[in-house]
């Protein structure tokens, strides 16, 4: 039972570790070696598809709502 739970914890430690490899020599060997952006405010590709910031749009929703004199309740139209 013992062997076995190890056999399998090792070969798991493996894969991890043979996965953390590649990515740290994708990161290594392309020219500007960064990880994508993952934060939606700093993502080129998300703004271009339409995606933007949840706080972002809060802040919109809210200015806007206040602006028209409007209870800022929801932003049910940006949705």
């Amino acid at each position: 039972m013992l062997h076995m739970f190890l056999k399998i914890l090792i070969s798991a430690l493996i894969l991890i570790s043979l996965s953390m490899l590649g990515m740290m020599l994708n990161v290594l060997v392309k020219k500007k070696g960064k990880f994508p952006a993952y934060m939606v405010g700093h993502n080129r590709d998300m703004h271009k598809l339409g995606i933007n910031c949840v706080k972002h749009e809060e802040i919109r929703c809210h200015n806007k709502k206040l602006k028209e004199g409007k209870d800022c309740a929801g932003c049910q139209s940006l949705a």
